[in-house]
């Protein structure tokens, strides 16, 4: 796998990283595209897929804060 591949991740990976649900994922990757990042799990589109940075995650799990830069 791609080193581009793994700086990206699904949305349920991410879930199951931060220990919430698949659903509670989605519903706040969907908050964050409706509020143009106001708010949110911060993500990208690609196409129809939604991915979640993994910089993204690791923020959340150091600070609590997605991080200046989110997506």
């Amino acid at each position: 796998m791609s080193e581009i591949a793994v700086s990206f991740l699904k949305v349920e990976e991410a879930a199951r990283i931060l220990r919430i649900s698949r659903s509670a994922a989605y519903e706040q990757a969907n908050v964050y595209l409706a509020t143009n990042g106001a708010t949110g799990l911060p993500v990208i589109r690609l196409g129809r897929s939604i991915r979640v940075p993994r910089a993204v995650i690791e923020a959340l799990l150091a600070t609590g804060s997605p991080g200046p830069d989110a997506a």
